[in-house]
């Protein structure tokens, strides 16, 4: 990537940077592509993440609000104050998950849209009772600010993928361009042609919405060596993990929190990647094509673009059962050299190079 001039201020809004997941690694990679320009870039968070500042990138971190009992209006109070000191930038990158954009004079902001934004319209359907009931208007209201802000004309949408983009167009009735999330296809192309270890793996965060039951109860029955590699940080996590550690086989093999290294051995030395939720996108499904793994996946969201072979993606449980079997036998193994090839595209050379096209193309 060649150094781009130019005097312009950028600002990336995350909140929460202690944590790694698929929105963290886009707004790393996002802060390495802008280290290589000429822009000054600024990280505005709550929590930081461990990386240096440079000439060109800073971070400017806030004191986290104290609200443990009601930590929805907390975050929204962090994110009105992330708002607030960003506001004499040029130009805003929302990276955090989730819906947090708030209203700003910034001319030109980019709203990175990591999910559709379900969770947040059906949670303008709850109704609840009591005194409870004031603290769910209160953020009921904020929700509806931010959809209404999402529609202003200085908010341009960055889908994540093809399907996230649809289900946000039905949801507000605009368009949003899509760029892939940066996946290191370059480093972990470098385990494609290890050998293969006949058995499963799963990364995942330890969360409900996960579906990782699912994978421990259809995995009992297989009765083949399988991994989950996931993380957690709060109680519920936790509990999620616990819980799937009581109904595993022998077989099965959970770890959490483990290192990058743990973890790039693992997936590099096994032959079957299973996946179990919908997803918007799925990074850990492009990393397991580039170790050389066969990704088994649900057949529906954003899978049907990662994984473009139907016959790598299942219905239900008894079809996921059979493919998997096909996978160990080696039944799909003419599909890799295509898949090797389909994830050129997602790239965080890729990434990068496309999100300083929009900046150009603001000036």
């Amino acid at each position: 990537m060649s150094r781009i001039e130019s005097d312009m201020k950028i600002g990336i809004i995350h909140p929460a940077m202690n944590i790694i997941g698929g929105a963290e690694m886009t707004t790393f990679a996002l802060i390495e592509g802008l280290k290589k320009t000429s822009y000054s870039s600024t990280l505005y968070c709550v929590k930081a993440p461990n990386i240096s500042s440079t000439e060109n990138f800073q971070i400017k971190k806030i004191s986290s609000y104290n609200f443990p009992l009601f930590w929805r209006y907390q975050r929204l109070k962090e994110n009105k104050k992330l708002f607030q000191i960003s506001n004499k930038e040029d130009l805003l990158f929302i990276m955090g998950g989730g819906l947090i954009i708030e209203k700003t004079p910034v001319r030109n902001v980019f709203q990175y849209c990591h999910s559709t934004f379900a969770a947040e319209e059906d949670f303008l359907k709850n109704k609840l009772y009591g005194i409870k009931s004031f603290y769910n208007a209160l953020l009921q209201k904020n929700i509806e600010k931010s959809f209404s802000y999402l529609k202003n004309e200085q908010i341009k949408l960055i889908s994540n993928s093809n399907f996230t983009k649809e289900e946000i167009k039905k949801r507000i009735k605009k368009n949003s361009i899509v760029i892939y999330p940066p996946v290191e296809t370059t480093r972990l192309l470098q385990f494609y042609k290890i050998p293969k270890i006949k058995k499963v793996i799963t990364i995942s965060r330890y969360s409900n919405e996960k579906n990782l039951d699912f994978a421990v109860d259809l995995m009992n029955e297989l009765n083949i060596d399988y991994d989950v590699i996931g993380n957690a940080l709060h109680k519920k996590q936790f509990d999620v993990f616990n819980h799937l550690k009581k109904i595993a086989s022998i077989r099965i093999s959970l770890k959490c929190n483990i290192t990058q290294q743990e973890r790039d051995n693992l997936l590099s030395s096994t032959k079957i990647y299973f996946h179990t939720s919908e997803e918007t996108f799925g990074i850990s499904v492009i990393e397991s094509i580039a170790s050389g793994c066969i990704p088994i996946v649900p057949n529906n969201s954003a899978h049907i673009e990662t994984v473009p072979f139907k016959v790598l993606r299942y219905d239900n449980k008894k079809d996921a059962m059979k493919k998997i079997q096909g996978a160990i036998e080696g039944e799909f193994d003419y599909l890799l050299p295509k898949l090797k090839e389909h994830i050129i595209k997602f790239s965080k050379e890729r990434f990068q190079n496309e999100i300083i096209q929009q900046i150009k193309d603001v000036k």
